[in-house]
C-alpha cells in the first residue's frame, strides 16, 4: 500500500511551535505517521513569528477577515495569505490536511472569530491556511486533529486520502488503458458508497477513453474522480453496499446464516451494532468463498487496519 502525503501542523506532535511554547501530543496523529508521509507546517513561524508569541486572532474588519494580534494591533493578514499561496502551490502531490484544531491559520471551521473591537466573538471560521487549503484544493480532504476523533469523519478521512494515493500512483506509473480499468474495478463498491453518479460518469468514460486518449484521460478520470468523493456517505449508503456485496454469495449460505445478516444490518442501521462489524463479518464470508473479485475491492479494506 502507498504511503498518502499528508500536510500536518508542525504543533502536532513535531515542534513545540504554538503560542505559548507547548506542543500537541495526538495518539491518531502518531498512529498515522507509520503510514503516511507528514509535510510539516506552521505559518505563523514559517512567517517569522517568534516561539512564544502574542497569541493572534481572526477578526472581521470591513466584512473581510484578518489575522491580528491585539496587542500590539500587528495585522499578519497579508503575510500569512502569501505564505498560503505560495507554500500551497509548491506542494505538487498532496492527498490531505491534518491541521491543528482552534487556530486562527489552521483551525477547520471551528476558529473563534471577533469583531473588529478585538473583544467580542461573532461565530466560528476556518483559519487563513485552513481556508486557503480548502480553495486551492477543494476535493482534498481538510481535517484538524479534534475532528478525526469522531469515527464518522475519520474513517471518511483515511479512506480518501489512501484511495486518492493509489489513483496517484496507478495514473504516475499508467502503461496501458487496462491499468485504469483495474483500478476503477477495484473501486467499484467504494465508488457506489460515495456517488452512483460518479460511478456511473467514470464508467462511461473509460468505455470511449479511445475518443479522449489515453493521456487526456488520465486527469479527467482522476479530476471525476476526486469530485466523486467530496460528500461524506451516509449509513444507509453503507449498508446499500454492503447488500450489494452481500449479493454476490447470498445463494450460497445457509437460511439461518441469512436471518443472522439481515439481523445484523437492522442492528446496524439501529445504531445497536456498530458499521465495522458488519463488514468484518461480511469480509469473513468473502474469504470463505475465495472471491478475488470482491477480495480487490477498496471498500472492505479502504485503509490499514491498524487505523481502525
Amino acid at each position: 500500500m502507498y504511503r498518502p502525503r499528508v500536510v500536518i501542523s508542525r504543533c502536532i506532535n513535531i515542534e513545540p511551535v504554538r503560542y505559548n511554547g507547548g506542543i500537541v501530543n495526538d495518539h491518531f496523529a502518531k498512529k498515522l505517521g507509520e503510514f503516511v508521509e507528514y509535510v510539516d507546517i506552521c505559518p505563523e513561524v514559517d512567517t517569522g513569528m517568534p516561539v512564544p508569541r502574542p497569541s493572534v486572532i481572526l477578526a472581521k474588519v470591513e466584512d473581510r477577515i484578518r489575522m491580528i494580534e491585539p496587542l500590539s494591533r500587528t495585522d499578519y493578514t497579508e503575510k500569512i495569505e502569501e505564505y498560503s499561496v505560495n507554500t500551497l502551490n509548491s506542494i505538487r502531490e498532496v492527498d490531505g490536511f491534518l491541521l491543528k484544531s482552534k487556530s486562527p491559520s489552521c483551525g477547520v471551521g471551528d476558529t473563534k472569530l471577533y469583531k473588529d473591537d478585538l473583544k467580542h466573538q461573532v461565530g466560528k471560521t476556518n483559519g487563513i491556511f485552513a481556508d486557503y487549503c480548502k480553495k486551492i484544493y477543494p476535493y482534498i480532504p481538510v481535517e484538524d486533529e479534534g475532528r478525526v476523533h469522531d469515527e464518522w469523519i475519520r474513517r471518511d478521512f483515511l479512506t480518501r486520502i489512501f484511495t486518492y494515493t493509489s489513483l496517484r500512483h496507478t495514473i504516475k506509473n499508467l502503461s496501458s488503458i487496462r491499468d485504469l480499468i483495474k483500478f476503477h474495478q477495484n473501486n467499484k463498491y467504494l465508488l457506489m458508497l460515495y456517488s452512483p453518479y460518479g460511478q456511473k460518469k467514470l464508467g462511461q468514460l473509460l468505455a470511449n477513453w479511445e475518443k479522449v486518449g489515453l493521456e487526456n484521460i488520465k486527469e479527467e478520470y482522476k479530476s471525476m474522480f476526486y469530485k466523486s468523493l467530496s460528500k461524506r456517505p451516509t449509513l444507509k449508503s453503507h449498508v446499500n453496499v454492503v447488500l450489494h456485496i452481500y449479493g454476490h454469495f447470498s445463494d450460497l449460505l445457509k437460511p439461518a446464516e441469512k436471518r443472522h445478516i439481515h439481523n445484523l444490518i437492522d442492528k446496524t442501521l439501529g445504531n445497536r451494532v456498530n458499521l465495522n462489524t458488519l463488514i468484518e463479518y461480511i469480509r469473513g464470508f468473502v474469504y470463505r468463498f475465495d472471491d478475488e473479485y470482491l477480495m480487490n475491492q477498496t471498500y472492505l479494506n479502504p485503509y490499514p487496519a491498524e487505523l481502525q
